[in-house]
């Protein structure tokens, strides 16, 4: 192809990408044809070549712009490889199984329009024993990671496609029993749903280093909770579409009550960004999640606040990282100082919804880069260099990769939007990347679309409909083929304003250095410049010195934690540092076990399992004051790692012979290692004066992912006067 016919769509100096070529240093991509790609990388020159023919049924995509011809070829291609011989979608080369998170997005995302059956399939295989199966995750997965309800934003795109009322049904049967499960275990008293943050499931590359995985299960994550959001939303609109308007009208009023908190709980202070994470303890995390921030405003969480928090994400040169600031203890990339291209789809497509050119620009630049330079859609790369080889891992072909490049043609550039009972055509396309785009044989429902667009800008200038003057409006219900042509009406000459942020580190947590109940003190930070202190979630002091005194206190029990801070960033809160009054905290050791309790225990620990002989746990009696305790018990669970598996084990706390809530006990250690034991996290209970008898046991209500797999170590019970 000849520089003649190159137009340039983005250049911000660490890349230059024009519609045939991508330029960087050390590294130059062009294209041999509309299939075939050549990648020089210093001395060394590779081909990555595919067939020029499309799989029989797929839509077509043509440009006058090759990249976007080319890197569309790609992505279906890689789509097919994806494909098992049973017609499952696997999450990548380096995947060899279906993920429901990965399948989920990736639905929503491009894979319900190009492979319909295939996501139908992959979307099926994700459901056991009537609910949705959560992947593995941090601390043996459900219900520590809890994103699980992500399944629904797959179930509904397909339906949008396909319009089958029986999928519809069923699919209302899965979502209903999957919160239902979750209502039985999380907790029920609360609006907003516990459980890490959704997909980024490496603890130690994003939260804070003190933080267990029974501290995670017992936090609030901004993008879980915004997916939580979405699932009760689908919810609604599903059984209004099957006529189910009483029991939609439940699940809206659920959706409205929890954004009405996420709202309330997640609005940073004095900032215009959402804040990522809040601890059991109340604590906000105030970096960005670059995925939740654009789900929110595509799901109308975000309100008014829209334009402001998506101009807040940060960038690096190469795109949006996850997260921002950067995790400074964790020098390596996955998710920490990486973009992962699903993810920058989704801000692609929250731009355009903002009809932030620049925006969209720059994310499409993005992807189409990635795709050049690394000769895959790859599930992600390091942020400051671009490469997929700087991270810790990173699978060629990656599902939700290859499906955010599809997602850039059919939500962008060609604008397919979904509106009650219609099909809205409504492209964004930056000035750079003007031209003439045709998507060809596109199957919705009982049509086939052939749709043009030309020219540049986010507002429909004119369209016709079979040649004739119409809407960019198309029943879902319409039959036959549609030939759609789009004029843009070109933007004005403003250009919009880049964010002002771009991605730094984070600084240390701050340690503690003996703090007591009279004077906090911890070691300097490097870097910060002052530190702010924290009483029970709320600012409490700020200071230029490492120690801060505490006034006298007849409260039952005050908890403190240190951020340091300067004029560019901050850290992540330091570990809790607890101030219990005299005689306020109390430890029970383990007394019988049995089915009836009628086995003794011996050197103060026991072994639970799903065995009769271990079902129950009593603890020794004790003589309480009336008040509000927080209930923690020491136990190990090293079925295996902290990162991985589904073998959370799960109890009931029954007190006095009344369930007072399941209580979490995660991976804590790594596989095997026995004796390595912790704190879970806390039960809060309203106890009346008297005495009281605490068992831990397994019912039908604890049963975890596994299904078998259920077990741990525990010792003493701890429990702590709050009021």
């Amino acid at each position: 192809m000849s520089a003649g016919q190159e137009q340039v769509l983005y250049d911000n100096g660490s890349f230059r990408l024009t519609s045939t070529r991508l330029e960087q240093p050390g590294l130059v991509a062009e294209l041999v044809s509309p299939s075939c790609l050549r990648i020089t990388r210093g001395d060394s020159t590779r081909e990555v070549c595919v067939p020029a023919a499309l799989p029989a049924g797929c839509a077509g995509v043509r440009s006058t712009l090759p990249v976007l011809q080319a890197m569309y070829v790609l992505a279906v291609h890689e789509l097919q490889a994806d494909m098992t011989p049973e017609g499952l979608l696997l999450a990548g080369a380096g995947w060899s199984t279906v993920w429901t998170r990965d399948m989920a997005f990736a639905a929503a995302l491009g894979t319900a329009i190009a492979a319909p059956q295939a996501t139908r399939a992959s979307l099926e295989s994700r459901v056991q024993h009537g609910v949705v199966v959560q992947d593995t995750g941090t601390g043996g997965g459900w219900p520590v990671s809890t994103d699980r309800v992500s399944w629904a934003l797959g179930a509904w795109a397909l339906h949008q496609v396909q319009g089958d009322a029986r999928w519809l049904s069923w699919c209302v049967q899965v979502l209903e029993a999957t919160l239902a499960q979750d209502a039985a275990v999380l907790p029920a008293d609360e609006v907003l749903r516990p459980g890490e943050t959704s997909f980024i499931d490496w603890r130690e590359q994003s939260y804070p280093d003190w933080m267990t995985p029974a501290d995670i299960a017992a936090s609030y994550a901004f993008g879980t909770n915004v997916l939580h959001f979405l699932c009760r939303q689908i919810l609604a609109r599903m059984l209004r579409e099957l006529g189910r308007d009483g029991e939609a009208a439940v699940y809206a009023g659920q959706a409205a009550e929890l954004g009405a908190a996420i709202r309330d709980e997640f609005r940073s202070p004095g900032a215009e960004h959402f804040g990522m994470m809040r601890t059991a303890e109340g604590y906000l995390d105030e970096r960005v999640d670059s995925l939740a921030t654009a789900l929110a405003v595509l799901c109308g969480l975000a309100g008014d606040h829209a334009a402001q928090a998506m101009k807040s994400l940060p960038r690096s040169p190469f795109g949006t990282p996850v997260f921002t600031p950067y995790k400074q203890s964790q020098q390596k990339a996955y998710h920490n100082r990486s973009i992962w291209p699903f993810v920058e789809s989704y801000v692609l497509m929250a731009q355009a919804e903002m009809q932030n050119e620049e925006g969209v620009a720059f994310s499409m630049a993005s992807l189409l880069r990635a795709g050049m330079a690394l000769g895959s859609n790859v599930e992600n790369f390091h942020a400051e260099t671009g490469e997929s080889g700087d991270t810790i891992q990173s699978s060629e072909r990656q599902l939700w990769s290859v499906a955010g490049m599809l997602g850039l043609y059919y939500h962008t550039l060609f604008g397919l939007r979904y509106e009650g009972n219609n099909l809205l055509i409504a492209p964004c396309v930056p000035r750079s990347f003007k031209g003439s785009h045709w998507l060809t044989g596109l199957h919705i429902r009982n049509m086939v679309l052939d749709i043009h667009v030309n020219g540049y800008g986010s507002e429909v200038w004119s369209v016709t409909v079979n040649g004739k003057p119409d809407s960019p409006i198309i029943p879902l219900d319409a039959e036959g083929r549609f030939m759609i042509e789009v004029e843009l009406m070109p933007a004005g000459d403003e250009v919009s304003a880049q964010p002002s942020l771009s991605a730094c580190e984070d600084l240390p947590e701050p340690r503690w250095d003996n703090p007591t109940a009279e004077l906090l003190r911890w070691f300097p930070v490097p870097g910060a410049a002052s530190y702010n202190v924290f009483r029970n979630g709320v600012a409490f002091a700020a200071t230029l010195d490492c120690q801060c005194t505490l006034p006298s206190s007849r409260v039952c029990y005050n908890e403190y934690t240190v951020q340091a801070v300067n004029a560019q960033t901050s850290s992540c809160f330091s570990r809790p540092f607890e101030c219990v009054s005299p005689g306020g905290r109390s430890l029970l050791e383990p007394l019988r076990i049995g089915k009836q309790g009628e086995f003794a225990v011996e050197k103060g620990q026991a072994w639970l399992d799903t065995r009769a002989c271990t079902s129950r746990l009593d603890y020794q009696e004790i003589e309480l004051e009336a008040g509000t305790y927080a209930a923690r018990v020491f136990y190990c669970n090293a079925t295996n790692s902290l990162r991985d598996g589904d073998t959370c084990a799960l109890r009931e706390l029954v007190v006095d012979g009344e369930s007072r809530g399941v209580m979490l006990l995660p991976h804590n250690t790594e596989a095997g290692c026995w004796d390595a034991y912790t704190r879970s996290a806390a039960l809060r209970l309203e106890l009346p004066a008297g005495r009281h008898v605490f068992s831990l046991c397994y019912t039908p209500r604890c049963a975890n992912a596994n299904g078998e797999l259920n077990q741990c170590m525990v010792r003493r019970l701890e429990l702590t006067r709050l009021a």
